[in-house]
């Protein structure tokens, strides 16, 4: 059986493991009491923790590829 749309563990990550991540981002906006500051301020804690996770994961992959040239 081939996945033609979406492999089943793109569900899992985005649909499971996001799931409370995403209710977390509603609820900071969508919650009682609601602060604006408080909820722009997590949403920045969480973008510039995914964007860390990146781009230090970019540049361990980019350093492991100039140490070991002859892998590729």
């Amino acid at each position: 059986m081939t996945w033609e749309v979406i492999a089943p563990g793109t569900w899992v990550i985005f649909a499971v493991i996001g799931l409370p991540v995403y209710t977390v981002v509603i609820a900071w906006f969508l919650g009682k009491p609601r602060t604006l500051k408080t909820s722009v301020m997590g949403v920045a804690y969480l973008v510039s923790f995914i964007a860390s996770v990146w781009i230090g994961l970019f540049l361990l992959t980019m350093l492991i590829r100039f140490v070991f040239p002859a892998a590729m």
